[in-house]
């Protein structure tokens, strides 16, 4: 583990390397040493970011989002309250363990959550999974909700990325109130005048977040992200009991993406809790907020991966895990590609 700037840590195996930025405690890099690609360049500045976030940390690579998606109440922005909650805009803290593993963990006060991180690279492969666990801390129990929001920016992202995910139904955020006469089925979406377009590789100069359910009776969520231009791939996978809903934001400027959040969490809708109670709390039957007691703690774990694909790569038609080993199936029936993990990786995310 080496420590490359006064907030970052980096932990490293043969293959790729994964950084961590203690200010806000965003991944900020992950990339293989054969070409230095990294896919979460995505980077704001102070002046970006919104009011109630301009003194703390700006949004980065993946960062997490914890105790809330989007903006706060009324009262809660009063309070001092943040954006997309307080653990990614304050400092955190971390223990050392070995050169491809790192604790980390930060106490949000206002939201009354304290949380622990466990980053493991694994020994052989350029997959590292994260194991974090949260509890209440406050005196009272409490609506929250935890929102993992990886985000793609230039190189990696350029007009010709294509995303792949295990979404069923979908929304436009934009039309949360009237999902029932919006409905959406992955990959194909709609704008808000009803144009039509494939959400795999939009070419439609539309900026927008949309919204999916993972597929019902399936073990394992996904979202991956692959580079035609650098044969590249990243993804990630998770159990669909921790996170059920897979959001994706797209950006654009002067007609040609700038930002991809390849987003799944427990949130269902982009609003402050009183705007998700007085709309829907259930959506596809999919709870769209969640509840956390006084002391109670909750863990939840994922993966993400990073592959050089051959030319002509199509895209990704599933992913799961089979006896420890990450099972990427391809589109276009090639060769599928298999990541054998290091034995008791998996069991140490169970601890």
């Amino acid at each position: 583990m080496s420590i490359v700037a006064p907030s970052l840590i980096t932990i490293e195996n043969n293959l790729s390397s994964v950084t961590v930025d203690l200010f806000g405690g965003a991944i900020t890099d992950f990339h293989l040493k054969q070409n230095n690609i990294n896919p979460l360049s995505f980077s704001f500045s102070k002046a970006q970011m919104p009011e109630n976030n301009k003194n703390g940390a700006p949004y980065q690579g993946h960062f997490l989002c914890l105790g809330r998606w989007g903006e706060p109440s009324t009262g809660e922005l009063n309070a001092g309250l943040p954006n997309h909650g307080e653990v990614a805009n304050i400092e955190w803290t971390f223990a050392e363990k070995n050169s491809n593993e790192l604790a980390m963990q930060t106490t949000a006060k206002l939201e009354g959550l304290h949380v622990e991180r466990k980053v493991i690279l694994d020994k052989n492969n350029p997959v590292f999974a994260v194991k974090e666990v949260v509890q209440n801390i406050n005196s009272l129990g409490r609506l929250f909700n935890m929102v993992q929001h990886p985000t793609l920016a230039a190189p990696f992202l350029d007009d010709d990325t294509i995303v792949d995910c295990n979404g069923a139904s979908g929304f436009n955020q934009s039309l949360y109130k009237d999902v029932s006469n919006n409905i959406l089925k992955w990959p194909n979406v709609k704008d808000e005048r009803g144009n039509s377009f494939d959400l795999r590789n939009p070419s439609t100069n539309y900026n927008a977040v949309f919204s999916f359910v993972v597929k019902e009776n399936v073990e394992y969520g996904w979202v991956t992200a692959y580079s035609p231009k650098y044969n590249l791939l990243l993804g990630y996978i998770w159990k669909r009991n921790d996170y059920s809903w897979i959001h994706l934001w797209q950006h654009f400027e002067n007609n040609h993406i700038k930002y991809r959040g390849i987003e799944f969490g427990t949130a269902g809708i982009h609003q402050p809790f009183n705007e998700i109670l007085n709309t829907a709390t259930n959506i596809f039957g999919e709870r769209t907020l969640a509840y956390i007691d006084v002391g109670e703690s909750v863990t939840k774990n994922y993966f993400s991966f990073i592959y050089n694909t051959e030319q002509g790569f199509a895209g990704v038609e599933d992913v799961t895990i089979v006896n420890d080993t990450i099972q990427i199936k391809a589109k276009d029936n090639r060769t599928d590609i298999n990541l054998k993990l290091t034995p008791g990786l998996i069991h140490e995310l169970s601890k």
